[in-house]
Order: structure tokens, then sequence, then C-alpha cells
């Protein structure tokens, strides 16, 4: 068996040794796939007190990995009509579900979440930038893509942290923006 009881997990030896008060995060990464991984999660409940979730929160996923031809909507944001993707919160929604459980059963274990990523241009689809959201459109001007994109943002952070969230509470932090720098030129 994998999961050996009698050693001391990773979470309080971390939180003795660097936190007074126990709030020190020790986190691992998942993604759904994991999910049925029982030696795995268990490894994940017995050593971390976060996660961060792979690829199920990150743009391409959130838009259903639609490669061309997205589903759309009208939606009225800031007083304004905008015709939007529409989100497919199913996978994210697989490990934020798991994670509840375990918390709502779990109350002095819990597992934290950071969700990652709202903006990342390697896994956004590139229709996303596009008029319309037609690759065989014109990319949208720099206004229309800053009001996208705060649609976008405001949404996630409605859906999964708004009052009226089930996952209200479950997120300490957020990653905003992967890769704002260029690796290999140093540019934005």
């Amino acid at each position: 068996k994998l999961i050996q009881t009698n050693i001391v997990d990773l979470k309080n030896a971390v939180n003795k040794k660097l936190s007074a008060n126990g709030e020190f995060i020790v986190g691992t990464s998942i993604t759904a796939s994991d999910l049925g991984d029982i030696e795995g999660m268990g490894l994940l409940k017995k050593h971390f007190n976060a996660v961060t979730i792979g690829n199920e929160l990150k743009p391409d996923a959130m838009f259903g990995y639609a490669s061309v031809n997205p589903r759309t909507e009208t939606v009225t944001f800031n007083g304004e009509e905008l015709l939007v993707p529409v989100l497919d919160y199913s996978r994210a929604e697989r490990c934020l579900d798991y994670i509840l459980k375990w918390n709502n059963q779990n109350p002095n274990d819990i597992i934290k979440v950071r969700g990652h990523v709202l903006v990342w241009h390697s896994q956004t689809p590139q229709w996303f930038f596009h008029e319309d959201y037609n690759l065989n459109k014109p990319l949208v001007t720099a206004e229309q893509m800053s009001k996208r994109l705060e649609w976008y943002i405001a949404t996630m952070a409605n859906h999964f942290n708004g009052p009226d969230s089930k996952y209200a509470g479950m997120f300490y932090a957020w990653d905003v923006v992967n890769g704002a720098v260029s690796d290999s030129s140093g540019t934005y």
C-alpha cells in the first residue's frame, strides 16, 4: 500500500516549522484525470492543504476546447450588450466538487484552491481575439479585447468566488496572468 499512515504528513510538519498559526500553504497540482487515482488522491489529502487545478480553469477548457466556431450568447455586462462565448464549467467543477465534498466531510482538514489561470495566450483559443470569435475575421480592437477580458475575469470570479457560489471561500488566490513575459525574448 502506497499511502503509509505511520509517517508524518507534510502539511503539518511544515506548519510546525514555518507557521505559528498553521496557515502555511503546502500545495500540489491535480487535473480531473487524477480524481480517479485513489492512492494519489490519498497522498493529496494526507500531505497537502492546497491544490492548483492543472488545466481545467484555463481559458481553453472553460471554452469547452472549441477549436473553431464556439457557441456564443449575448449578455449584459457593465450596462452594455456583449457577444461572448458560452463557458463550460463542467471540467473545473468536477475537480472543485471533489474538493468541496472532502472539505465538507473534513472541516478541520480543508484543502484550499489556487485558481490557475485567468489569462494565458498559450491556452486561449485564437478565435477569442477575433471579431465574432471567427478566425477568418480581423482581430478585435484593443478596446474590444479589454471588454472581453474584463467580462471573462469578472464572470469567472463571480462564478467561483461570488457570494452565491457554492465554491465561495475555497479559493485562496488566483493567477491572473501566466506567461506575461516571453521566455525567449524577455518582452511582453
